[in-house]
């Protein structure tokens, strides 16, 4: 039997870091030490836990269950010293979050600043990324995301709409011309953001109460959603942003949203969660405080005229609501 927190510390430390190596780094130990104890664990354990390669670990299907069980015993095992030793209110551990990089630096980051200053035991690693990552090989808590998701696993938490818009620099469109249809894009420097190698240059619309899209082409793109808005704020071009995103820039006049009437009001914002049936106190009150604090965004978007629930109808014929 394995009767040992510190080999179940190590075996969650291993899979989250990626490797035998970055773990003995993190712990001091040789790797020769780190693979001994693996080893010794799996015989315990009496199931291979890791397939090894020269590139990566993969972890069994005894592995993946085995991960998920030892990180809720580690888990449960914090909560109960913090009750043991009299600070029941208080939140220890670790949580780690993902988000988008434009909305991670301005909003995400902001709020775990502050709610680190009420909860300091807590300890927070935000991973900005405009991709997608994989909840579980990246050992995430919690992610923030727009858009629909594919993956129906995940636990869903919608905080509020939000849609994307077309938006440039005025002095960018004071050469080019302010487009009053989305077809009037084509042939305008439009700079689209990079996914998976590919370009996300479909920008949806909904025209005459249809969905449609126009391919745009532009001179330039980035897997960086901030390196875009920096290049439209420098008069390069337009980009397709979230309204969250570039709601500070509309407001201070430093960049104008396009064509709000038409764009579809389907980039929900919401938290996500690994599917488990019960998760530590730590990571479902930092996922409240994040969602209390988001949806606060939605009066700021509808007093700039560019939220979801005041645009529908000022375009006769456009359902707003639709993809």
């Amino acid at each position: 039997m394995i009767d040992r927190f510190a080999d179940l510390q190590l075996f969650v430390l291993i899979v989250e870091r990626g490797s035998l190596t970055a773990a003995a780094r993190e712990l001091g130990l040789s790797q020769g030490a780190v693979s001994l104890r693996l080893a010794a664990l799996e015989k315990s354990a009496e199931a291979q836990l890791l397939r090894r390669s020269t590139r990566r670990l993969q972890l069994t299907e005894a592995g993946d269950q085995f991960y998920r069980t030892a990180k809720h015993v580690l888990e449960e095992m914090d909560d109960l010293k913090g009750l043991l030793s009299g600070d029941k209110g208080a939140l220890k551990g670790p949580v780690r979050v993902s988000a988008p990089i434009d909305l991670g630096r301005r909003y995400v980051a902001p709020a775990i600043d502050a709610y680190m200053r009420d909860n300091p035991g807590l300890s927070v690693s935000l991973i900005l990324s405009d991709t997608m990552l994989d909840l579980n090989e990246s050992g995430i808590d919690l992610a923030i995301r727009y858009g629909r998701l594919p993956d129906s696993t995940l636990q869903i938490r919608r905080i509020s709409s939000n849609r994307r818009l077309p938006v440039a620099s005025p002095a960018y469109l004071d050469r080019v011309g302010r487009p009053q249809r989305p077809e009037e894009l084509l042939g305008l420097n439009c700079m689209s953001l990079m996914r998976g190698g590919g370009r996300f240059d479909l920008w949806p619309f909904v025209v005459d109460g249809a969905a449609t899209t126009v391919k745009v082409t532009g001179d330039r793109d980035a897997n960086d959603g901030g390196l875009l808005r920096r290049w439209a704020l420098d008069d390069v071009g337009i980009i397709l942003k979230s309204a969250w995103d570039v709601a500070d820039d509309i407001k201070a006049g430093r960049l104008e949203a396009l064509l709000v009437p038409y764009c579809p009001s389907d980039v929900d914002l919401q938290i996500v969660m690994p599917p488990s049936r019960q998760r530590p106190r730590r990571v479902t009150a930092f996922a409240d405080h994040c969602a209390m604090l988001l949806r606060r965004l939605d009066t700021c978007l509808n007093d700039l005229g560019i939220g979801s629930t005041d645009l529908s109808g000022r375009v006769q014929g456009v359902a707003t609501e639709q993809v």
